[in-house]
């Protein structure tokens, strides 16, 4: 069962959900990187979910999102087959790997791990913005 701060109305989270979801959505299609972070952080931080449940809700939408994304650039002919096959089938294979140790595991592993990749795309965003 995921836990969930009681304090929202039914509609309440289902509009805070979907503005989170148009925004984090535009950003993932035009940038990408941290989607699932950002989704876990609106729904821990903003709706009270817990870890695992916000984890598995951001998997939802990072997946819709991901595939309007993919439809969107193999419409324009922009998809190397032969580098994004391959990622894929891996891609498959760590998130199988990922979803196991957080069930088993729970919030006691998502969170530092969370706070440390949430650090180093901070830190990487900052660096490429001097760089410039």
């Amino acid at each position: 069962m995921v836990k969930r701060d009681p304090s929202f109305s039914k509609l309440q989270i289902l509009l805070i959900a979907s503005a989170a979801g148009l925004i984090i959505g535009f950003y993932d299609g035009f940038f990408g990187p941290g989607t699932g972070s950002f989704l876990i952080f609106g729904y821990t931080v903003v709706l009270g979910c817990d870890y695992v449940g916000a984890n598995a809700n951001a998997k939802i939408v990072n997946l819709t999102s991901n595939l309007a994304a993919m439809i969107t650039f193999l419409i324009s002919g922009k998809v190397i087959f032969t580098i994004g096959i391959p990622a894929a089938i891996c891609g498959i294979m760590g998130n199988y790997l990922g979803s196991k140790m957080v069930i088993r595991n729970g919030s006691r592993i998502i969170r530092p791990i969370f706070l440390i990749v949430l650090s180093l795309l901070f830190i990487r965003i900052v660096y490429n913005l001097i760089q410039q």
